[in-house]
């Protein structure tokens, strides 16, 4: 059913990725305290029928009328800092980040519960932040089972928190100070290391990816592995796993090539936007992506995936190549590389390298700021200096290759001045006579000058 053909009060909910979730119902009752009443809200799974939504929907109705006809009050409503947690969510219903959002936010709503947001200092938010970055607790496997352990988060982790807490400060109460930015993030961007790879290795890696599916109970692989094309399309082009599962075919344009990606959709900036961000245009494409595009539309691998099952797939090839390579005497593959590593900084790597061009680098990746591209680069940066360190050393070995050749020539000229040589001595000159200063004796300035007498 289309969504103007839902009754009222009904409307379809959908996830960050846009598939559809459920419906979200609303109805207007009556309360007491409340002179214009109030809509309540409850949301039902897809499953859900209309007969139950209505049916929720008339029960909240006979309720109210209860409540005024006994003068009882609605249950107690929720206030200070968890009502602007809520107000706050309402107002990202069409983020692609929205579950993992309300996970971030109802975590500060378990720190602060419903104190006033103004009585809120920033030593305390840092001091939660502390707790997380020694104590946790994280979430951990055990047994096939999740289990929480007080294990210490990655500083990552925290900052997205941390992030998160800081745009609702922003969006919910835009004229009071933003007590969160006092609070620092964990980790420097310095630390990050270029650990970008070249493509020779990378498609060494895809040739050790199964190119088959995994199957169902009962039935036989069919050929096509949706892991190994991905893989194939991000270190080729660039693009990051949310950007893949957006991606749409009328999106490339295989004749000029060039590609329009969704998105990255990484955040908001610490200002007040007044306007809709930038409309993405095209970016230039590689031609030997196209053929890869082809078959990632063909097997229906644009749409969203899961992350961790990539990076397992990327470490069991790692893993198989580093056996062949082990049994060759050829040196093993680093393991501790992540999938952005082999994809995203392999792409702008490899661009450096063969441009030696950071702007380059920029519109192959659709960098906003050139000064990103850095870290992207560097890896290529220091190869080049290897490079230039490796010819300045050659140059150095050729002067001094001369200067041991000139100084070996001397002797033989001093031998030719005693015995009467064209520019030696005649009669009358001793053996100890010093011949004429040979040009390898003086200065190119002083060669020049004659002879004063």
């Amino acid at each position: 059913m289309a969504e103007s053909e839902l009754p009222t009060g009904i409307e379809k909910t959908f996830y960050g990725s846009g598939a559809w979730r459920g419906y979200r119902v609303s109805v207007w009752i009556p309360a007491c305290g409340y002179e214009k009443g109030r809509v309540v809200h409850k949301r039902f799974p897809k499953t859900a029928t209309f007969e139950e939504m209505t049916h929720w929907r008339e029960d909240q109705r006979v309720d109210a009328r209860r409540r005024i006809a006994a003068g009882t009050p609605l249950p107690a409503v929720v206030t200070g800092f968890a009502a602007l947690a809520d107000r706050f969510l309402e107002t990202q219903l069409a983020s692609p980040n929205f579950k993992e959002r309300t996970r971030y936010v109802r975590m500060w709503v378990d720190v602060f519960g419903e104190r006033d947001p103004a009585g809120i200092q920033s030593s305390e938010i840092r001091a939660q932040c502390e707790q997380w970055r020694t104590r946790g607790p994280r979430w951990v496997y055990v047994k096939r089972q999740r289990v929480l352990k007080p294990l210490p988060l990655s500083p990552q982790e925290v900052n997205l928190r941390l992030r998160v807490l800081e745009n609702m400060w922003t969006v919910m109460l835009p004229a009071e100070p933003n007590i969160v930015r006092e609070v620092p993030e964990y980790g420097e961007a310095a630390d990050a290391k270029p650990r970008g790879q070249s493509f020779t290795l990378c498609y060494e890696v895809r040739d050790y990816m199964p190119d088959l599916t995994t199957p169902k109970p009962g039935e036989l692989p069919e050929a096509g592995s949706l892991s190994r094309i991905r893989f194939e399309v991000m270190f080729l082009t660039g693009l990051e796993p949310k950007q893949i599962g957006r991606l749409e075919e009328s999106d490339v344009d295989y004749s000029i090539p060039s590609i329009v990606v969704p998105a990255r959709q990484k955040g908001h900036s610490s200002k007040r936007r007044k306007r809709p961000r930038r409309i993405m245009r095209a970016r230039p494409l590689l031609r030997e992506a196209i053929p890869a595009l082809q078959r990632l539309f063909a097997l229906g691998g644009n749409r969203p995936f899961s992350h961790s099952s990539l990076g397992r797939s990327i470490d069991r090839a790692v893993t198989a190549a580093n056996l062949v390579r082990a049994a060759a005497d050829r040196p093993l593959i680093d393991t501790t590389l992540r999938p952005k590593d082999w994809t995203r900084h392999s792409c702008g790597t490899e661009i450096y390298r063969r441009t030696g061009d950071l702007k380059m680098v920029q519109e192959f990746l659709g960098l906003s700021d050139i000064r990103m591209a850095e870290i992207y680069a560097e890896s290529a940066v220091q190869e080049h200096m290897l490079a230039a360190a490796a010819k300045m050393d050659a140059a150095v070995r050729q002067a001094r290759r001369n200067v041991e050749k000139a100084r070996r020539a001397i002797p033989r000229l001093r031998e030719h001045h005693r015995v009467g040589g064209k520019r030696g001595g005649g009669e009358g000159r001793g053996e100890g006579f010093a011949p004429k200063t040979t040009p390898f004796d003086r200065s190119p300035r002083l060669a020049k000058r004659k002879n004063p007498q």
